[in-house]
């Protein structure tokens, strides 16, 4: 076996990777690739086996914001070992790797668990942390024209994306993280039918409903509008409240309540600096 990082470079290596990625966790980077977007902030940690990976941790370095100072943090994902090499301690000795690396570089390491993988991480001395999602009670109110749809199977459209998401300022003073390329990931997986431009703010903006819950996703432009000024562009009369999955500092908003969010296991490592984060739902890895 052979421990290698940074290895995006070499191609075939690369393959070797996303073959690992679609057997452990059935997830395709292609698409993400031949769109431009692969990300070198996204360093790999593998064990190779005769060209193949058969154990790896990735930690994605993000540029993140905490009371209105820059910092960095680091997310750990794409962790996974195939199941002949499981129980021999490969992805511990990755994970110690990944870390070591990341060292005093970041300000904190976060990642998300699947529920098999909670003793593990408790193992290596991550936390569990509770996360609550703003929410705000709305009234039905009359819809403003002008959001228009953005098409992200387009190649005109995907492009004027990843220029909002290269220009935009961070949605939260309070805190947030995340960068364009991960961005465009969800753009292209996750919410591609869920993002609208409204040119008169000069934003996109996010969301989805669920019943009468509009969830908002993200926001993204060189000024973040109003909750005031946006909501009528984006309303639905059967809107009865909004879930924001990012902290709305930005929105002008007053007291908002809180749900827990559950399902995510959000586990970090020891002094992690905010005690409180609503990690945007674009910045997961």
């Amino acid at each position: 076996m052979e421990l290698r990082t940074a290895y995006w470079d070499d191609r075939d290596s690369r393959e070797a990777f996303q073959r690992f990625i679609l057997d452990i966790h059935n997830l395709d980077f292609n698409a993400w690739e031949e769109a431009g977007y692969w990300d070198d902030a996204y360093r790999p940690f593998s064990w190779f086996q005769d060209g193949e990976v058969i154990s790896s941790v990735c930690i994605y370095s993000l540029p993140a914001v905490i009371d209105g100072r820059n910092t960095k943090m680091a997310q750990i994902s794409g962790v996974g070992t195939l199941p002949e090499y499981r129980r021999c301690g490969l992805n511990r000795e990755l994970t110690a790797a990944g870390l070591q690396w990341a060292g005093s570089e970041h300000e904190g390491v976060f990642l998300f668990s699947d529920e098999d993988a909670i003793p593990f991480y408790e193992h290596c001395g991550f936390s569990p942390m509770k996360e609550y999602l703003p929410i705000l009670p709305v009234e039905p109110a009359p819809k403003r024209s002008g959001a228009i749809r953005v098409n992200t199977g387009d190649k005109e459209d995907l492009d004027r994306v990843y220029a909002y998401a290269n220009s935009s300022i961070a949605v939260s003073e309070r805190f947030t993280v995340g960068n364009p390329k991960l961005f465009m990931f969800h753009a292209m997986y996750t919410i591609s039918h869920g993002i609208w431009e409204v040119p008169e703010l000069e934003c996109l903006v996010c969301f989805r409903r669920e019943g009468e819950t509009l969830r908002i996703y993200d926001i993204l432009g060189q000024s973040i509008p109003t909750f005031e000024q946006l909501y009528p562009h984006i309303a639905e009369a059967t809107d009865r409240q909004v879930e924001f999955h990012f902290h709305p500092d930005r929105l002008g908003l007053g007291d908002t309540g809180r749900r827990e969010l559950i399902g995510n296991n959000l586990f970090v490592r020891p002094g992690f600096p905010v005690s409180d984060p609503v990690f945007p739902y674009t910045s997961r890895a």
